[in-house]
């Protein structure tokens, strides 16, 4: 039995690699359409990182002529993929049930312990959880499952999901966009925690500093 199972690891692993070169290869040769495929495809197999393929295509996208523009072209293009492979998982809670998910979700590479770390952050914090978590390590992948199991509006989901997507894909692309070559000196998937305090606390310095602008307009 330990024999069979360290087989279908070796197998899965290779598969994954298989995947993860198709991806790469697709988005040399077609920068557009590989970053959505890629974005979609690592969105609905979690065990693909976006820590590579993001600053991957960031670092690509420096060496066309698109300027400025052909980064923004980019990062709402892997928005946009992101948003799109979400809805797998949004779907298969809405429509099949927490129950059917928990039993089969380990065919689709879903850990069922953060399955209930994501379940339980959603029910305490709602819908602004679906928002957060897109920039989360361990939620992110798998947040979309608590908000189909909330029935959770679609138009809703796709707002929160498609601004926190928006963030997270903006800060690694550019990453890899101004980085060029040392891109691949990113360890991304160690300091993913950080890089989430980071960007929480940039987008609360914000709100804070635009809340205080609007007081002092009063005054």
């Amino acid at each position: 039995m330990e024999e069979f199972i360290l087989n279908l690891n070796i197998k899965i692993n290779r598969m994954l690699q298989e995947i993860l070169n198709f991806l790469i290869a697709t988005i040399y040769q077609n920068i557009f359409l590989g970053i959505f495929l890629g974005v979609l495809i690592e969105t609905v197999f979690p065990p693909i990182p976006s820590e590579i393929i993001l600053p991957l295509s960031g670092y690509l996208l420096s060496f066309f002529d698109f300027g400025f523009s052909g980064l923004l072209i980019g990062i709402l293009i892997a928005t946009a993929g992101t948003t799109s492979g979400s809805l797998f998982y949004y779907y298969a809670a809405l429509k099949l049930g927490r129950r059917f998910v928990e039993k089969y979700g380990k065919y689709f590479f879903i850990d069922r312990k953060k399955l209930r770390a994501a379940d339980n952050w959603f029910k305490k914090h709602g819908k602004k959880t679906v928002f957060l978590g897109r920039m989360l390590p361990g939620i992110r992948e798998l947040i979309s499952l608590p908000a189909g199991f909330s029935k959770m509006k679609l138009k809703d989901y796709l707002i929160y999901t498609f601004s926190g997507s928006l963030i997270w894909s903006s800060f690694l692309t550019s990453l890899g966009y101004f980085l060029g070559e040392n891109w691949k000196i990113l360890q991304i998937e160690k300091f993913s925690n950080l890089i989430f305090i980071t960007i929480l606390l940039a987008i609360t310095t914000y709100l804070i500093f635009k809340r205080l602008v609007k007081k002092l307009q009063k005054v």
